[in-house]
């Protein structure tokens, strides 16, 4: 209970100095995700990524439930649920988009027939 106090104090404090709460959870969820693309490695579009935003953005809510916030209802967590997944979600879908697209038009190219090794006149 008392790391939960100290979490909601400390998100407090950012909230005070940086802005309203909502403009925080775009922010916040986007620069988990570009972080978690470079530690992973992974590519745009990576699901891995939008499970680490994932999974931060709930351990974020817990930590608001257990602090015991007078002012937590499921419907400002849905909406910062919404808020911090948002960009992930749409960068991860055009990605997913564009190579799904990329890889059809691929399959479907003609592949350029390959000359035979000329043989070396002896």
């Amino acid at each position: 209970m008392e790391l939960a106090r100290a979490y909601k104090q400390l998100i407090d404090q950012v909230v005070a100095t940086a802005g309203p709460a909502p403009l925080l959870h775009v922010h916040a969820g986007l620069a988990i995700y570009l972080l978690a693309r470079l530690v992973l490695r992974e590519r745009r579009g990576s699901l891995a990524a939008l499970h680490v935003v994932f999974t931060a953005e709930m351990l974020n809510e817990a930590l608001d439930w257990l602090a015991g916030s007078p002012s937590w209802s499921v419907r400002d967590t849905l909406g910062d649920i919404t808020l911090t997944m948002l960009w992930p979600v749409a960068i991860a879908a055009v990605a997913q988009h564009r190579r799904r697209r990329w890889r059809r038009a691929a399959a479907r190219r003609p592949r350029p027939a390959v000359p035979a090794a000329p043989y070396p006149s002896s």
